[in-house]
């Protein structure tokens, strides 16, 4: 599991997700980034597929989906895939 900060003005949640979606090769460099809540990881990744789609940009995208840890870092998830 990826460590990396999380953004977040909530400290001490740990039901704040992050979907950073990605439209290119590079991961570092996301076309948007999303913040949101959700019941546990299963709910997150529906969510953040519902978020993916929802977001302009080429047919063939991805997102990286991590959870707040409730110290200011985020553990990536899972990472989910919108095949063209």
């Amino acid at each position: 599991m990826t460590r990396r900060p999380f953004t977040t003005y909530v400290t001490g949640t740990t039901d704040e997700y992050r979907l950073d979606v990605v439209t290119d090769p590079e991961p570092d460099n996301p076309r948007a980034v999303t913040y949101f809540t959700a019941a546990d990881v299963d709910a997150a990744c529906h969510q953040a597929a519902r978020l993916l789609a929802a977001v302009d940009g080429p047919a063939d995208r991805y997102g990286e989906l991590y959870a707040h840890d409730g110290d200011g870092t985020a553990v990536h998830c899972d990472t989910i895939h919108l095949p063209a």
